[in-house]
């Protein structure tokens, strides 16, 4: 099979009552009173937000909206444009205050007064900072920031923000018995690009058999605001970096590589058939093994 072909999503339909299915048999077999989960305005919760709806009535799905001081002001709009799109309520939790008495914006300079412009070319700046030809930041991060206190710092900054939402999605899912449904994608899993713990903590995780350039692909079948589906992908926790920036691949160049080693193909091959030329899908490679251990169950002596 062909990495287009694999790729490629034969009957949406057909994908989209699968996955509906699962979510309604999950949460009638737990005896749950519905679903919840965290509403970003991004794809992949949305998608969720979507087939949850259909899988079980949007009056059994919860949305949260948890935004806190580094939330884009977009990010607002288009949280509220997929809640009204599909008739569900918001909650919304403002994490601000919680962050700063924990101590997460102390990590960090100030931002009173600093427009946004200036805020997100700080962290572009001090992003790049931290990576070398040889050896992107993000790869950093994955070995968990090393011997750089400023780096394990920006780690703690952000994997908190994840951890936070996830206390309170549990908080609000045990408080009304409903079921926790998981946004990650395959290709994030893959290549590392989620927090344990935090976002990848749930009770079931609809999307963790697609790739995102797939989730676009549903998105468009499930009608999902073109706002939504042009918007590039951010887990948006710190201010103007989004995922390319994050990973320095987009995932349509990261997806079809994914897939040529899921299907064991040689690197020649995968560079035939992908245009990546050896460096690119060596990188790949190397964020799918660092990441390894954050896809498995922590280690024990048994």
């Amino acid at each position: 099979m062909s990495i287009s072909n694999y790729l490629a999503i034969a009957d949406p339909e057909a994908l989209c009552h699968q996955i509906q299915d699962f979510i309604y048999d999950c949460v009638t077999r737990r005896g749950k009173n519905g679903c919840i989960l965290g509403i970003s305005g991004g794809l992949d919760s949305s998608v969720v937000a979507d087939l949850a709806v259909r899988a079980v009535g949007k009056e059994n799905v919860e949305g949260l909206f948890m935004p806190e001081r580094d939330t884009a002001p977009e990010t607002y709009e288009d949280a509220r444009l997929i809640a009204q799109t599909l008739g569900l309520p918001l909650k919304q939790i403002d994490l601000t205050p919680i962050l700063r008495l924990i101590g997460v914006y102390d990590l960090e300079p100030s931002t009173t007064l600093v427009p946004r412009f200036f805020q997100e070319t700080y962290v572009s700046w001090k992003y790049n900072k931290y990576s070398t030809k040889e050896e992107p930041a993000f790869l950093k991060i994955l070995k968990g920031g090393g011997d750089q206190p400023e780096l394990c710092k920006h780690i703690a900054y952000f994997r908190t923000k994840h951890r936070l939402r996830m206390v309170l999605t549990y908080f609000y899912s045990e408080l009304n018995n409903l079921l926790v449904l998981g946004t990650c994608n395959k290709t994030e899993k893959m290549i590392g690009l989620f927090v344990p713990y935090g976002d990848s903590a749930c009770d079931i995780e609809p999307m963790n058999g697609l790739y995102k350039t797939q989730v676009k692909e549903l998105a468009r079948y499930l009608s999902i605001p073109e706002k939504i589906l042009r918007k590039a992908p951010s887990h948006d926790l710190v201010p103007g970096l989004n995922d390319a920036k994050t990973v320095r691949v987009p995932y349509d160049r990261i997806d079809p590589i994914l897939v040529g080693l899921e299907l064991s193909m040689e690197d020649a091959e995968i560079s035939r058939q992908t245009g990546a030329d050896t460096k690119e899908i060596e990188y790949i490679k190397r964020l799918v093994k660092l990441s390894e251990p954050m896809r498995s169950m922590p280690d024990s002596p048994w």
